[in-house]
């Protein structure tokens, strides 16, 4: 019993100081970043789908950042800088993937700001692209995505003061010489690329305030896979991205000038001396770098454009009905969706004509006695539509005939039996029509005039009401009007 009681505090201490290890943006970092991964891989799989090869990389890109961000905040998360690895491999990849990545994001925001505009030229505006076109266009895709962040990560070497320093929560760091030529090969070339991006903005910009009216026009003849919605929100997007990135680049390019000073002259042997293999560690009390929430903030600015769209629940429908969700959840259901739709629709309509509201005079419906007797329809008796061309009964409108309704979780978890009767009920056959006779009905004064006559006159009052007209073609029903 002694025993338990001289280790009981000590097993508090322990679990006290690991309360203290354990700080908010270690776990906050992490656990976002992989939220972040799971809402953007099926935007990145719609611009792939879509051959939008600059936003898709882009994404990938942040895809690679996050990623880095969920196994740095694992590894280094604590303040025990003596217990940390050094990260021998994992940190040369990630500094020289890092440096990739601060050109490359900016370079993919060039060229889809340069397709947008291209899209809207009127001017070299060509139904076939030529082959030259073609790789032009290629080209410069490839330029800015590809080449742009390789020569970034080629140069690297030249003003890389050591391998790597690493930090608590953020990792690998890299680390710039203090010399002029980081500014000239490092610091200044993402918003020298933001540059041109922000010009093929403001020419978007421009060109959709001239083209306003015949955009719908302009993007049907283009030959792009793009439609107005995705236009916008591709377009909405990248500025939003534009105009937090650029601002924040300049930020970057001016800490980093200021700490740098005093520059020295550069010399390569002093770079790369005999400290160039030294690991730096640093501990930031819990603390991360403000550049680590850029893609988080990133991956959920494009769930927001590109994952709730038509097409990206469809992608949804499509993993959940491949797991077998579909035979438990009728809504899951391809054929369900659209015999739901196509039902409601044609409610919808029929609610629509023969909705016996208020607005809806008593004569707005004419009826044909079977025995040719003048009488007004009443209750429980036998009549024919003339708008139907079949006999119908007219029933009091204080009595339910509507049929109860049945309850949301059973229509949700049960799919509706489709059959040959009950397609013929909900369809029933109409008569044959032809053009000889037409009945002309207005719905809001009554009237009831054939096509031929000239009798009828528009109302004075027709701004103020909405004249609803039904022209149906019923040779028979007219001959027993006769």
């Amino acid at each position: 019993m002694s025993f338990l009681q001289e280790m009981m505090p000590l097993h508090t201490s322990q679990l006290s100081i690991f309360v203290k290890m354990v700080y908010p943006q270690a776990v906050a970092i992490p656990f976002l970043s992989i939220i972040g991964i799971c809402t953007i891989i099926v935007p990145l799989i719609l611009h792939i789908k879509n051959k939008n090869y600059p936003s898709a990389s882009i994404l990938v890109w942040f895809v690679l950042l996050n990623l880095f961000n969920i196994i740095n905040a694992f590894i280094w998360s604590s303040d025990d800088i003596d217990s940390w690895w050094d990260g021998t491999g994992l940190c040369d990849f990630e500094v020289k993937i890092m440096i990739a990545s601060y050109v490359a994001v900016p370079g993919g925001l060039l060229c889809v700001f340069r397709s947008l505009a291209r899209v809207l030229d009127t001017r070299c505006a060509t139904l076939v692209p030529n082959r030259k076109q073609r790789w032009r266009n290629r080209g410069m895709e490839i330029l800015f995505c590809v080449v742009v962040p390789l020569l970034s990560m080629a140069t690297h070497i030249f003003y890389q003061k050591s391998r790597y320093m690493v930090y608590q929560i953020s990792g690998c760091i890299n680390n710039f010489d203090d010399s002029p030529i980081s500014l000239a090969l490092a610091f200044i070339w993402p918003p020298v690329i933001c540059l041109p991006a922000c010009w093929y903005c403001g020419l978007v910009l421009h060109r959709l305030r001239l083209y306003r009216s015949q955009f719908g026009d302009i993007l049907n003849a283009s030959n792009s896979n793009i439609n107005k919605s995705r236009f916008i929100r591709l377009f909405s997007l990248n500025f939003v991205m534009l105009v937090l990135i650029f601002p924040i680049q300049c930020y970057v390019v001016w800490q980093n000038t200021v700490l740098s000073f005093p520059w020295h002259t550069y010399s390569w042997s002093a770079v790369h001396g005999p400290e160039w293999n030294t690991i730096f560690k640093h501990a930031t009390s819990g603390n991360a770098f403000f550049d680590r929430w850029v893609p988080i903030a990133a991956c959920f600015l494009v769930f927001v454009f590109f994952g709730c769209g038509k097409d990206a629940n469809e992608l949804y429908w499509s993993f959940l009905r491949s797991l077998g969700l579909d035979r438990c959840f009728a809504c899951l259901d391809p054929e369900y969706s659209r015999r739901t739709s196509m039902d409601s629709s044609t409610g919808s309509s029929i609610k629509l004509l023969f909705n016996k509201n208020k607005r809806w005079s008593s004569t707005s419906r004419t009826y044909v006695n079977t025995n040719n007797t003048p009488t007004n329809p009443t209750t429980h008796q036998s009549y024919h539509d003339i708008e139907k061309g079949m006999p119908s009964i007219c029933i009091d409108e204080d009595q339910n005939s509507h049929p109860k309704e049945k309850p949301w979780f059973r229509s949700f978890f049960h799919r509706p039996a489709s059959s040959k009767s009950s397609n013929h009920e909900r369809h029933p056959s109409h008569p044959s029509l032809s053009g000889q006779n037409t009945v002309s009905t207005n719905a809001w004064a009554g009237l009831s005039r054939s096509r031929g006559s000239g009798e009828f006159s528009p109302s004075p009052t027709r701004r103020d009401f909405i004249r609803v007209k039904q022209e149906i073609s019923q040779e028979s029903i007219m001959q027993e009007i006769d």
